[in-house]
């Protein structure tokens, strides 16, 4: 017992360093805020596995409600960003996937998006990227978090929530 006290109290202490330390951390965060479920089939631009795959329907961007990749290092995103998805609508994916599927049937939208327009960083050490699908084909793309370096700059910008650009 006395082990894993201490055990316990050693891995809370490294988290904390951790985070202290400023080692990288970036998290891609989706929502759906529809009632219908999508399927986010692939994120161009971000790293890979970024996507978060199936989004099923809530009420807001609620921490219970959200699929996310966390990245433990810098990362690179690209100067375009494209969201692509397939909406289930009334009928659903009942049961999910079937054999031999990677992507349930239905008809792909796609969202485009300038990571320069947004105030995304083409490198990007701490923070949260949130994309909130709104329905209708519109997503919202947000950043969130302590603070980012630009690259090939000193230039430090505050990216503490509200971020607003």
């Amino acid at each position: 017992m006395k082990r894993l006290v201490i055990a316990l109290m050693t891995i809370l202490l490294c988290n904390g360093c951790a985070s202290i330390a400023g080692l990288p951390e970036v998290d891609f965060e989706w929502f759906n805020i529809t009632t219908n479920q999508i399927w986010v089939v692939d994120a161009i631009g971000l790293p890979p596995d970024a996507t978060p795959g199936r989004l099923m329907p809530s009420p807001a961007e609620e921490p219970l409600h959200v699929k996310a990749s966390v990245y433990s290092e810098t990362v690179r995103i690209k100067d375009r960003i494209k969201v692509v998805w397939k909406e289930a609508g009334v009928q659903e994916w009942h049961g999910g996937l079937k054999p031999g599927e990677l992507v349930p049937p239905g008809v792909l939208h796609e969202a485009e998006f300038d990571r320069a327009e947004l105030g995304i960083p083409a490198r990007l050490t701490h923070g949260k990227l949130r994309f909130t699908y709104l329905g209708g084909g519109k997503w919202r793309v947000k950043l969130y978090g302590p603070e980012t370096t630009f690259e090939g700059t000193d230039v430090r910008k505050d990216f503490s929530p509200p971020y607003k650009p």
